[in-house]
């Protein structure tokens, strides 16, 4: 909202970007909107907090984070356009994104289906894919780090580099905290971070969008932060159960409290995603979410004042499936390293008698050994007659459906642990293979490992018109596709450098690591310049016009004794090939020079020559009975007449 008290509104920054409405305001900047006067176009306008701006060791390293992440160049990424200062104001010009964040979707309309949550999460793995690619890490992914603008709601990661400047020393609490949600477990420990950092933050941005609410809800920072560093992220089919189970493991590996556990970056981790995508089918992507009932009402547990006292509940199952976290109270001065508050010891009760106390103790042990004999000839029972001392033949499951696999195994006690893979030959959810061989004698409860097929392994064309070559590599790239052969050619509309058309049509499933042919624009092509010299003026107009060329026409006509008035003499650019567009200029004609005759009658012919010579005129000569005097008797033409320099005048001399 404008307030008229902001020095910065309506202001222009460093005499280019002219300043209007505030759009956001965080920990570490206010963001405007702003018009950049020198191109004309509308962006936003990233002011730094005062006391940071006096900060000479932050700006410098806000100014290098600038410089890197202007050089990623990305459809989801946010571009970052400009970086200065003007006097006490450190400012960042970045892309204009309108439209709402993914915190707008999440709390509007969250939980979502897997599909739609899926398609949001994407285009944050491809951002970050391709800046893990350059080496950077975003360090702050959250919702409201993500923007979704325009018409066609396109996905954009906004500041990007900008995270890792929290740890200068002014940073205020609030820059930190006001993320706290979303902090990998080693952020909060050691403030490393690296791309499993960003993996385990897009973990959950996706247990949101399935859920509707926060992995580590709380209003406690410090709670919370405890909470990634000790604990783990609640099962997502405990609060939504339609939420598919190959999803749900996906998720549980993003977000790993030891890094090692989690994919080593964007890029890994969107290519999982992908496969666990091709592997649902429609009904699980597109099951309306249908969250669990409240664990209150299941009669679970209630905690009591000392629970909540000394732990917080992150898991949502049943009450045998709540886990729960001792959490120090907010009050211990080691709030880190404390597990909670002592209940206070009892007080201390008499003693009993030494023999009655001795009396007890061996009856206590008598029935410990009793218990301890009952429960092994039990168990000695169950593992000769029913566990795992019983043994089963392996039946056959190659072939089956995975359904019918599972089955078949439980009929012979035998547990079944399923892995996915792709598969050319084997069709989607048909066992491809078993570690054990069929017949084989297997004790009861043995795990059987089964790899069942996901199909054929494809990734869908992504559209790549109108894009540069390294944009539609970095597409391409993201879904685990090759750019192929790149020819140039020559069109009207597309701008020189942008992709025409590709060899493979967009949204067409193909095998992984396929090439995809792009044909690049190189401009529009040449043109011929026709040949006009010595046509009409209008007519050599109308001629290059309609082949494509502006003409300019020379204000000042030139006398010429070959070219008729009104005609080009010349033209320039000569015939041949140029650029549609070029500017030809044409010289015209405005016919030979004239001269006027004068009267050399009774003049001695030498002076009558000499004149008539530096008019232009041709003299010949026609002596008449020796010429004795040498004087000019006639002329053949008439004193006063206008003739064309070069013509021949006859003079008769006597």
């Amino acid at each position: 909202m404008r307030t008229r008290t902001d020095p910065v509104i309506d202001h222009v920054v460093d005499g280019r970007y002219e300043v209007g409405a505030e759009l956001a305001r965080g920990g570490m900047a206010t963001v405007y909107r702003a018009r950049d006067l020198r191109l004309d176009r509308p962006v936003a306008l990233k002011v730094m907090r005062a006391e940071l701006a006096h900060d000479a060791a932050f700006v410098r390293r806000f100014v290098h984070e600038a410089r890197l992440a202007a050089r990623l160049q990305h459809p989801h990424i946010v571009s970052v356009y400009d970086q200065g200062e003007d006097g006490d104001l450190v400012f960042l010009a970045m892309e204009l994104v309108e439209g709402s964040t993914l915190r707008d979707v999440i709390t509007g309309h969250a939980p979502l289906t897997a599909r739609r949550s899926l398609s949001l999460i994407t285009p944050v793995l491809e951002a970050l894919a391709a800046a893990h690619h350059e080496g950077m890490v975003h360090r702050d992914v959250k919702p409201e780090n993500v923007l979704i603008g325009g018409p066609r709601g396109t996905v954009k990661v906004a500041d990007f580099g900008l995270a890792r400047l929290d740890g200068s020393t002014n940073a205020t609490s609030e820059m930190l905290w006001g993320t706290a949600a979303y902090l990998a477990p080693e952020q909060v420990e050691h403030g490393t971070a690296d791309p499993r950092t960003d993996v385990y933050a897009v973990g959950l941005l996706l247990f949101e969008l399935l859920t509707g609410r926060k992995a580590f809800p709380g209003d406690d920072p410090l709670r919370v932060a405890y909470e990634h560093v000790h604990g783990s992220v609640p099962h997502v089919r405990d609060l939504v159960p339609t939420v598919p189970p190959a999803l749900e493991a996906l998720l549980l590996r993003a977000c790993a409290t030891e890094p090692q556990d989690r994919p080593a970056d964007a890029a890994e981790l969107l290519g999982e995603l992908r496969r666990v995508e091709a592997s649902l089918g429609d009904d699980k992507l597109d099951a309306v979410p249908v969250p669990a009932q409240d664990p209150d009402e299941r009669g679970a547990h209630r905690p009591t004042d000392t629970d909540a006292d000394a732990t917080q509940a992150v898991g949502f199952g049943g009450a045998g499936d709540t886990r729960r976290i001792p959490v120090p109270r907010a009050t211990d001065q080691h709030y880190a390293r404390t597990t909670g508050n002592r209940a206070p010891r009892p007080a201390r009760q008499p003693r009993p008698p030494r023999e009655h106390r001795r009396g007890g103790a061996v009856a206590w042990v008598l029935t410990l050994l009793l218990l301890l004999l009952g429960a092994g000839a039990a168990y000695g029972y169950w593992y000769l007659t029913d566990g795992p001392a019983v043994h089963s033949p392996m039946p056959v499951v190659e072939g089956l459906p995975e359904a019918d696999a599972r089955a078949t195994l439980d009929a012979e006690d035998l547990d079944a642990a399923v892995r996915y893979d792709f598969s050319e030959e084997v069709t989607a959810g048909v066992v491809i293979s078993a570690d054990r061989q069929p017949g084989t004698s297997l004790r009861h409860s043995t795990d059987v490992e089964l790899v069942v097929s996901r199909g054929p392994e494809r990734y869908e064309v992504p559209r790549l018109d109108g894009m540069t070559v390294a944009e539609a590599t970095a597409a391409l790239a993201a879904e685990n596709l090759l750019l192929g052969q790149v020819t140039p050619q020559h069109d009207e509309a597309v701008p020189e450098g942008r992709v025409v058309s590709a060899s493979t049509a967009a949204g067409e499933p193909v095998p992984r690591d396929t090439p995809v042919d792009v044909t690049v624009s190189d401009g529009p092509a040449p043109v011929d310049v026709p040949d006009v010299t010595g046509r009409a003026e209008g007519e050599a107009v109308a001629a290059l016009e309609t082949a494509g060329l502006t003409v300019s026409v020379d204000p000042e006509r030139v006398f010429d004794d070959t070219v008729p008035e009104g005609s080009v003499v010349r033209q320039a650019p000569t015939p041949g090939q140029v650029e549609r567009g070029t500017t030809v200029r044409l010289t015209v004609s405005q016919g030979p020079e004239l001269v006027t005759v004068p009267d050399v009658v009774a003049r001695q012919f030498s002076t009558a020559e000499r004149e008539l010579t530096e008019l232009g005129l041709v003299v010949v000569r026609d002596d008449i009975r020796g010429a004795f005097f040498g004087t000019v008797r006639e002329q053949s033409l008439e004193p006063g007449t206008e003739v064309p320099k070069g013509t021949e005048i006859v003079l008769s001399v006597v």
